[in-house]
């Protein structure tokens, strides 16, 4: 194979790879605002340097649910003005119930709290 054709079948191939969707599982949303809420909470105080202190883990799951929700934020109405008011309603949903909201709902009740 010449130098260039190996770039080009990479890209060809990366481009047949199905683009990246959130996570649709809501036991993972509540998880991780409960992750992001604690953050918050076993320092008192709400802001960037809280997480400075904490794991990769425990980073990335609290920036899933922070992600999320400036996204919803974004793209729909939202009347909860406060993302950490948000995220703790989405924690105080009990993650391994029986019957779980969509994120959708989920992320639909937390604005209207």
């Amino acid at each position: 194979m010449k130098p260039i054709t190996l770039p080009i079948a990479c890209l060809l191939a990366s481009l047949c790879v199905p683009v990246a969707q959130a996570n649709d599982d809501p036991e993972h949303l509540i998880q991780s605002c409960q992750e992001l809420v604690g953050i918050y909470t076993k320092r008192d105080q709400q802001h960037l340097l809280a997480g400075l202190t904490t794991s990769s883990s425990e980073a990335l799951r609290a920036g899933y649910c922070r992600g999320v929700l400036d996204e919803y934020r974004r793209t729909s109405f939202c009347a909860q003005r406060d993302w950490h008011m948000q995220a703790a309603h989405i924690a105080d949903y009990p993650a391994f119930s029986e019957e779980q909201p969509s994120v959708e709902t989920l992320l639909k009740q937390s604005c209207a709290f």
